[in-house]
């Protein structure tokens, strides 16, 4: 079939006898018409020869010489090519690839034949049946894989898993408000008894491989590895040994094959480059405790420096090398105090103390000076070391369950100080608490009790609903105020005033001064010298 395309240019194409191929015939017309290559590209294709392999340089030759021939002539312009396949084959034998040129009009490659061709260069094992299939359909592929063998998996070795948190980078934390607070930065990354810190994986076996002759290649296990040898403030889980958990509080620090935890973290001051600090286990600080920081830790507290109006709060002991002193400022007409504030569950021990609170279960010792300060002792407070010159409490309240020592109690000037012993002093607040609290539930209860009786002598006078959730209401609060009571006599029990309990001043007593032990209180109503207080049969005698 002729192309309309050939019209007036003396070109007819024609297949060759064996059908392998396509030539353009020649034959001079008058007014011929120019043909370009592409149009006689078009032409073939329209003729149904477009699968042929062309050839561009015999097309260009071709009209080139129609171009000047004045004589027919003919020339093979097209040929039927089959597909042909390349095999390649890696030399670790591992991979094998294929190249398919896609065929022209020609047999096209099966996929027996690509298989058929692997084995022949000893593929054997790894065959990617999809891949082949898929090369086969398009009829094309460039170093595409289709084979593949297994390479060996080598055991892994054991290895050592951290199960302790990351630390933050310190960030300044968001309110609610969505305002920056730049003392809080994130808490110490720390773990206390029990809490695991690091696993301790098992070595896995090798899984041999194989490579595409059907030769299987050897692998090797993974090795065991112990835990290092010294760590320090960590133990083995009794149910997994391969399970290391903490046996201290502090900070974890991941080693080779181990972890160790520190049950101290050191730093070298608090202020707002550290934000507050919380920690499970002992801090060491060894400079100042800057203004409105908050320290927390659930063992000793250690600070080289001074304490500015700060909290510090710890489980164990506190102590300050350089004292603590909160802020006095005046403010128009009225007087604002910014209290330094310290508790801790064991002792507290300081150079000095002004406008500061101190709260111990144990021993307060106070060094040089307790100025304006409430300290608060679950056993004794010493103010001063004995025989010596410094020891003043000057202002301020001093509450201990045994014993308060001091060189002088109180100034020339009649600053009013407040001595306490005799009854625990937790005891007291918790009392004082509860009476609080029963009071508040006296009032109520009284209030009810007459809308009841009003009701009960005016019927009707109230819906029935009402009235009956405040007859509820009004047993809920018989049942609360008696178990208040109860807690008030179990409280008051235990306050029972120690006799033993006494205040010691080595020197002086000023005038101002009062002394309280149990319920019995002293006013000093003149300078004393060296007075023992202690507790008679009428009240505090010295």
């Amino acid at each position: 079939m002729q192309s309309d395309l050939l019209d007036g240019t003396g070109l007819t194409l024609e297949p060759s006898p064996d059908g392998s191929g396509l030539s353009a015939v020649y034959a001079p017309v008058a007014g011929r018409r120019d043909l370009k290559a592409r149009e006689l590209r078009q032409a073939i294709e329209a003729a149904g020869y477009g699968d042929l392999f062309i050839s561009e340089d015999a097309l260009e030759q071709l009209l080139q010489k129609v171009a000047v021939t004045p004589i027919g002539f003919a020339a093979r312009v097209g040929e039927r090519r089959d597909a042909t396949l390349a095999v390649h084959v890696s030399d670790d034998m591992m991979e094998a690839t294929i190249t398919i040129h896609p065929a022209c009009g020609g047999r096209r490659i099966t996929a027996e034949e690509v298989e058929k061709a692997l084995a022949g260069h000893g593929v054997v094992c790894g065959m990617l049946h999809d891949e082949i299939g898929s090369a086969v359909e398009a009829g094309e592929a460039s170093r595409l894989v289709v084979a593949s063998g297994t390479p060996p998996v080598p055991g892994e070795d054991t290895q050592f898993i951290s199960l302790v948190p990351e630390m933050a980078a310190p960030a300044p934390q968001l309110a609610e408000n969505d305002t920056a607070d730049y003392r809080n930065l994130g808490d110490i990354v720390s773990v206390t008894l029990g809490d695991p810190l690091l696993r301790r994986s098992r070595p896995t076996r090798g899984a041999p491989g194989v490579n595409l002759l059907g030769v299987q290649l050897p692998t090797t296990d993974g090795v065991e590895i112990p835990f290092a040898d010294n760590l320090t403030g960590i133990a083995c889980d009794l149910a997994d040994c391969d399970l290391l958990i903490a046996a201290i509080s502090g900070r974890p620090e991941i080693v080779p094959r181990g972890v160790v935890v520190d049950p101290v973290f050191k730093v070298k001051r608090v202020d707002l480059s550290t934000g507050n600090l919380h920690f499970r286990g002992s801090l060491e600080i060894s400079g100042d405790v800057l203004e409105g920081m908050e320290v927390t830790a659930t063992e000793n507290i250690a600070v080289g420096g001074i304490v500015e109006a700060a909290r510090i709060k710890a489980g164990g002991d506190i102590v300050v090398q350089g004292g603590v002193i909160g802020h006095k400022s005046d403010q128009g007409k009225t007087e604002r105090k910014e209290m330094a504030r310290l508790e801790a569950g064991g002792s507290v021990t300081v150079q000095f103390a002004e406008n500061a609170v101190i709260g111990a279960g144990g021993e307060i010792v106070v060094k040089e000076l307790a100025m304006q300060s409430e300290l608060t002792s679950g056993s004794s407070i010493q103010v001063g070391d004995r025989g010596g010159r410094k020891g003043h409490i000057i202002g301020g309240v001093c509450r201990a369950v045994s014993l308060v020592h001091a060189v002088v109690i109180g100034s020339h000037a009649g600053v009013p100080t407040q001595i306490e012993v005799g009854v625990d002093p937790a005891l007291n607040r918790k009392l004082e608490a509860v009476l609080e609290t029963l009071a508040e539930k006296g009032r109520l209860m009284e209030e009810l009790t007459k809308t009841l009786a009003y009701v009960n002598e005016n019927p009707g006078s109230m819906e029935p609903g009402l009235l009956n959730l405040k007859g509820k209401i009004h047993a809920k609060y018989q049942g609360e105020i008696a178990e208040l009571t109860g807690e008030k006599k179990r409280l008051q029990k235990r306050m029972e005033i120690n006799a033993q309990a006494r205040v010691e001043v080595e020197r002086d007593v000023f005038l101002g001064a009062q002394i309280r032990i149990g319920s019995s209180v002293m006013p000093v109503e003149e300078d004393l010298t060296s007075p023992t207080f202690t507790l008679g049969q009428e009240g505090v005698r010295y």
